[in-house]
Formats: C-alpha cells, sequence, structure tokens
C-alpha cells in the first residue's frame, strides 16, 4: 500500500471514529467509549460531587460512551469501602447525579457492575469491608494458584448474586442509565466461575465448559428480565487471568464462534453482522 492509499485509510477510518453510532437501541453520537478505569474515590461507597464532576468533564470533551468504575452490586463485592456501591439509597442517590450531568452534556453512560468475588484487597489506606474467610466467597474459593482463600458458594448465595446483579439493572434503568456493562474479566467473579482453576465445581455449575458458563449465563438471563428487553447489556470478558496472562478461555476455534454467537446477540449488548474471528477476539478482549 502506497503511502497516499494509507492517508485514505487512516482518514476514513477517522472519520468513521466521529459518525453517530447504534448499540442496539441505543443511538451513539459517535464511536468514542470511555473504559472502566477504578478510582476508589468514592468513601463509604458513596458518589461524590467530586464523581459526578468526574464523569461530566469527560462527556463535555466529546466521549460518546461513558463506561463508569467498576461498582458492586453488594457488600460482600465491594473490595474496599472507597469502591463505589450500586445500591442502598444514598449511593443509587450519587449515580443519579452522575447519569443527569453526562446527559446533560450529551453523552450516553452506562455503570459497570461488578462483584470482586475472591479478590479481596485490605490495606490501612483502603480497608476492605470483609473481614471473615465465610464472605470472601467464590465458585470454589481458590485463586488461580489453587489457594484457598475464601468459601465455595452456597446454592443460596449464587441465588442472592444473580437476583444483586438483577437489582442493580433494575436500578440503572430506573435511574436513567443507557445500559450496563456486566464485569466477566480479569479474575472477578464472574470469570473466576468461567476459569478451570479457579472453578473445581462438581455440580451445575463447574465442570465443562458449557456448566462453568451456567452461571453467567443466569446472570444475564435476569439482567435482561430485570431491563427489559430493549436495554442494553454489555458483557465484558477477557483471555488472560490474574494469574495466568497466557490464558485461553476457548481451547478450539468454533467454540469461541459459538459463544459469541449464544451469549453475545441474544442479550442484544453487540449486533455483529458477521461471527467474530476467534483471534480477533482473543487479542481484542485481552482487556
Amino acid at each position: 500500500m502506497t503511502d497516499g492509499k494509507a492517508a485514505n485509510v487512516l482518514e476514513g477510518a477517522m472519520d468513521s471514529l466521529f459518525e453517530p453510532f447504534a448499540l442496539g437501541d441505543l443511538r451513539l453520537p459517535n464511536r468514542i467509549a470511555m473504559a472502566p478505569m477504578t478510582r476508589e474515590f468514592c468513601p463509604g461507597g458513596v458518589p461524590s460531587q467530586d464523581v459526578v464532576d468526574y464523569y461530566r468533564r469527560r462527556a463535555e470533551g466529546g466521549t460518546g460512551l461513558i463506561l463508569t468504575e467498576g461498582a458492586a452490586i453488594n457488600r460482600v463485592g465491594m473490595r474496599n469501602e472507597f469502591i463505589p456501591r450500586f445500591y442502598g439509597n444514598d449511593a443509587l442517590a450519587g449515580w443519579k447525579s452522575v447519569v443527569d450531568a453526562v446527559h446533560a452534556a450529551g453523552a450516553s453512560i452506562m455503570p459497570q457492575l461488578w462483584h470482586v468475588g475472591i479478590q479481596q484487597t485490605d490495606t490501612v489506606i483502603n480497608p476492605n469491608t470483609i473481614k471473615s474467610k465465610a464472605e470472601m466467597i467464590g465458585p470454589s474459593g481458590l485463586t488461580g494458584l489453587g489457594e484457598t482463600v475464601g468459601a465455595p458458594m452456597t446454592q443460596k448465595q449464587i441465588d442472592e448474586t444473580i437476583a444483586d446483579f438483577g437489582d442493580a439493572t433494575a436500578a440503572a434503568a430506573r435511574l436513567g442509565f443507557d445500559g450496563i456493562e456486566l464485569h466477566g474479566a480479569h479474575g472477578y467473579l464472574l470469570d473466576q466461575f468461567l476459569w478451570n482453576f479457579t472453578n473445581r465445581r462438581s455440580d451445575a455449575y463447574g465442570g465443562g465448559i458449557a456448566e462453568r458458563t451456567r452461571f453467567a449465563t443466569e446472570v444475564v438471563r435476569e439482567c435482561r428480565r430485570r431491563g427489559g428487553p430493549g436495554f442494553p447489556i454489555v458483557f465484558r470478558y477477557s483471555q488472560w487471568k490474574i494469574y495466568d496472562y497466557g490464558a485461553q478461555l476457548a481451547s478450539v476455534r468454533w467454540w469461541t464462534r459459538a459463544w459469541t454467537f449464544s451469549i453475545v446477540r441474544p442479550v442484544g449488548s453487540i449486533r455483529l453482522p458477521f461471527p467474530a474471528a476467534p483471534t480477533i477476539l482473543r487479542n481484542g478482549q485481552r482487556r
């Protein structure tokens, strides 16, 4: 390709970056999206005016879609007390102010709904709200290194967590958010169920890939039920794991194609005109 042709291709790509974009029923002014970035500036888990101003400034800068930092769906999924909550009237009132400010600046916004599972931290600066191993839950209570740091989730805890994801989705729709993103990546709870190193269960939620994806599928189904048929749902997943950066979510090419069709398409989060190539997804979804 000559330099002139390369310049034309680049110019065309840049032009499309600023074109309106449809994400399901959501219409975005451009293709610029701000990815979630953890800040830990919410004492007690409540978004303050500082958080409102932070997201408003990004919207004023021309971002079409803002995905918030991870917001915990319940107390045991919080990691530390400076992570924003997405439950409780005080925290939801703070998020309502964020939504209104972002919309007034012309952008769309989705909360990233988060449960960290066994990935808890506890420091002097950012103390953890979880103090007992019984409350540090995951599919098997294991890290990717095989270390037992928490407790395997009971069926009751699984059901309650699914319901909490649904409650958070309903709250997001009620507050005026433009959709949600489920954090199913980077070794957090949803990802812990997907990965065979952290999911050693022998019940309906562990074993083969179909069983390991059951929890995530039930979460998505409940979020769809509570959010409604037209409410955009984004599911974030990653190839790499917190203890294994060479991990592959799909061991064979056909499974990646099947997964993207069966999980991504029906929930209305991303409607691809054609099945994405597994190699593209592997490289593009590392983060």
